[in-house]
């Protein structure tokens, strides 16, 4: 079986994880570039599954 996936999305999330990591060990503001990650990830899903339904 042939699994699908979204190599951007999935790098976006591995970035936007990092950035949370970062918030809470090293500096609050981190979060600033995790919840622009997530947006970026959320936008790229929905692109991802209206391409899927055609």
């Amino acid at each position: 079986m042939k699994r699908n996936f979204n190599l951007k999305l999935v790098i976006l999330s591995s970035i936007a994880l990092a950035f949370l990591i970062l918030t809470f060990t090293v500096n609050p503001y981190f979060i600033i570039g995790a919840v622009v990650f997530m947006l970026l990830g959320q936008r790229e899903m929905k692109k991802w599954k209206g391409r899927k339904k055609e």
